[in-house]
């Protein structure tokens, strides 16, 4: 492979994020070693302005001297919304409007002359884990991400799987509670789903409907005050507050009971659990082995490895890397 002034250039591969914290760029070898970074915060006003920054952010990484130097092989794109991956086109985004039907993979194909491919945020956080975070060494890997919202990944002897309309891993809309009339309202309209439960915003909202119906004045005035109702506070109040634990416990109960049933129909060897609400909260990968221990078929349970997930926040862009890296291989 060769630079673009045709000297031989170490193979590399651009990944972008763009998701509701922002877009971000980074150049990488093939084996995942970040060599440059650039990121703006915001997701801009609209599809257009988004994809301008995003373009901005690639040429700022291949413009470095290490970017100069490299023979790019192709470019990995996590979308934070679904995506129509075998035509390369994002369905929508749930914080910008004009991603809808946006071809996202022939825009940056026009652009750059290299290939590209697009891949959900939570499926490429959950192949990033399984090639080189906390799945390395599974054949079948189950991954849970807590994040805003609830998503996933399944991972099938060694492939990402998408499903005949390419909605596999949609884990959030699993449904885990069994008294319908009184569940919580999901994001998408319907009652009783993994995510009205488990995501951080309905973390924090469950919190506050706790305090409204059980906590005495002083209890509540006490959670008002600064700096309020956070998720990081409801975690760390679980040994002295009744009211968080409570919360915090049914969070692992329901997410334990997702993850129950995801065992026993795929019989995975791992199931890994990411996002912000799994690492604020560590704990709760405690809970939620339990619970796969008390709601699994014991036989596929057995030989199961529930681990927290190892690359954070750059999990989804590891996994736009490898996917990335899969292009130069063809």
């Amino acid at each position: 492979m060769s630079t673009a002034d045709g000297r031989p250039g170490q193979r590399c591969v651009i990944g972008v994020e763009l998701t509701g914290r922002g877009q971000r760029a980074v150049l990488a070898s093939v084996d995942g070693t970040f060599l440059e970074s650039a990121h703006v915060v915001g997701v801009g006003r609209d599809a257009s302005e988004a994809i301008e920054s995003t373009f901005r952010l690639i040429e700022t990484v291949w413009a470095t001297p290490a970017g100069q130097a490299a023979a790019v092989v192709g470019i990995g794109v996590s979308f934070g919304g679904p995506v129509d991956v075998e035509r390369g086109v994002t369905i929508r985004s749930h914080r910008t409007n004009g991603f809808e039907s946006f071809p996202i993979v022939g825009v940056l194909e026009e652009r750059y002359r290299k290939p590209a491919i697009v891949e959900n945020s939570s499926r490429a956080s959950g192949l990033g884990e399984y090639v080189r975070g906390a799945g390395r060494g599974a054949r079948d890997m189950v991954y849970v991400h807590l994040g805003s919202g609830v998503g996933g990944a399944l991972v099938v002897n060694g492939v990402l799987h998408h499903g005949v309309s390419q909605t596999s891993g949609e884990i959030g809309h699993m449904v885990v509670s069994t008294s319908l009339r009184d569940a919580p309202i999901c994001s998408c309209g319907k009652p009783g789903h993994l995510e009205a439960y488990a995501s951080e915003t309905a973390v924090r909202e469950r919190m506050r409907v706790e305090l409204d119906a059980h906590a005495t004045r002083s209890e509540l005035a006490q959670w008002l005050a600064s700096p309020g109702i956070t998720l990081a506070r409801i975690f760390a109040s679980t040994q002295s507050d009744i009211h968080a634990a409570r919360i915090v416990e049914e969070t692992g109960r329901v997410t334990g009971i997702a993850a129950a049933n995801l065992v026993t129909a795929l019989n995975p060897d791992a199931v890994v659990i990411g996002g912000i609400v799994a690492e604020t909260g560590p704990e709760l990968i405690s809970l939620v082995r339990t619970r796969i221990r008390q709601f699994a078929f014991d036989a596929a349970a057995r030989r199961l490895t529930v681990a927290a997930a190892q690359l954070g926040a750059d999990a989804g862009m590891h996994g736009a890397l490898v996917l990335a890296a899969g292009l130069g291989e063809t």
